[in-house]
């Protein structure tokens, strides 16, 4: 040999290079796909800012959604919140005001007229 060592042949299924499969990439579509995968994971996660605005982001898009589910005008006529509503501002309302046993035990109390 001419002092150079040979190196030895890579054996299919040792992990040392990927495995070419007939046919698997013979899709330019689906190298490409693969391509641009493996360039992102160069660019590491999110920077904080961007967790960030994503996290407000999902608690805008919740508030907007609860709003138009529950405070939204859509008429007289029932509709699909119709049932939601009425359990929502049911709990609103018994959350609110005293039960019947509560406005008993202040009136023997003398603390409501």
């Amino acid at each position: 040999m001419d002092g150079q060592t040979q190196r030895p042949a890579i054996r299919p299924g040792t992990g040392s290079q990927p495995l070419r499969r007939k046919g698997f990439y013979d899709d330019a579509r689906l190298e490409e796909v693969y391509r641009r995968r493996i360039e992102r994971l160069s660019h590491g996660p999110p920077s904080k800012l961007s967790r960030r605005l994503q996290v407000i982001n999902y608690a805008v898009m919740f508030g907007v959604g609860s709003y138009m589910v529950l405070y939204q005008d859509f008429g007289d006529k029932p509709h699909c919140f119709t049932g939601l509503r009425k359990w929502y501002f049911n709990k609103i309302d018994s959350f609110w005001s005293l039960s019947k046993e509560e406005e008993r035990e202040l009136r023997e109390r003398g603390q409501l007229k």
